[in-house]
């Protein structure tokens, strides 16, 4: 059977294309618009003290807003309750353009990367271990690549990719088990250095104390994803 649809009146056909064509303004209305697209990573920072009253380790946020400009990226604080202070400046920065070279060439990011702490004082005290750390979670948020929450990592960063050698490694072992993360990649030659107690970890710890040698492979197991 076929059906037929008559229009009554000459203006009801133009109307329904009026209708239709104000429908479809609305739904692209409501699609997100590209400029004002951001991403967000959260990065938990390796400390060697623990108190009952943290929940989890210290983090940076880092969101980009993926914007045209300025060209090429550029790095600001973001707008943080607490300042970050001392010789962690040059810690983070080593670690940005770090990521920012290692993506190539063929991946040109621009916009702005904004930064957040979430926890007081200076970071003079972390500073360079840090490095690793700052170094894999730029790359993953350019990269649009998600962090495993259950791990995080010790170490510094070299040159040519490289995780430097750390103090601390038990201690923060240590805080690690207490602040509920599964993994703790430390730099190689460092696992469980003869100071390092697995004693006094917490039996339901669980931590798993793992070397690494590069930024690659490091991104690799936080991530899941080959750099």
């Amino acid at each position: 059977m076929r059906v037929h649809t008559v229009f009554s009146r000459s203006g009801t056909a133009s109307n329904v294309v009026v209708l239709f064509a104000l429908s479809l303004l609305g739904c692209i209305a409501c699609l997100p618009s590209t400029a004002h697209a951001s991403r967000t990573l959260v990065v938990p920072i390796s400390v060697a003290t623990y108190t009952e009253n943290q929940v989890g380790f210290p983090t940076f946020v880092m969101k980009w807003d993926e914007g045209a400009q300025p060209d090429p990226l550029s790095l600001r604080w973001g707008r943080s309750q607490v300042p970050v202070r001392g010789t962690g400046m040059k810690s983070i920065q080593h670690a940005f353009q770090f990521a920012v070279t290692r993506l190539g060439a063929s991946t040109r990011p621009t916009g702005t990367l904004s930064l957040y702490a979430t926890f007081a004082g200076p970071l003079s005290e972390e500073g360079s271990t840090a490095e690793a750390a700052l170094a894999i979670g730029f790359i993953a948020l350019l990269k649009g690549d998600q962090l495993r929450r259950d791990i995080t990592i010790t170490g510094t960063l070299e040159g040519d990719g490289r995780i430097g050698q750390v103090a601390q490694v038990a201690e923060k072992t240590t805080a690690a088990a207490r602040a509920g993360y599964h993994v703790l990649l430390v730099p190689r030659g460092q696992f469980y250095a003869p100071r390092v107690n697995r004693i006094s970890l917490t039996p339901e710890s669980n931590v798993l104390v793992r070397e690494v040698d590069t930024i690659e492979e490091a991104y690799e197991i936080m991530t899941g994803k080959k750099l």
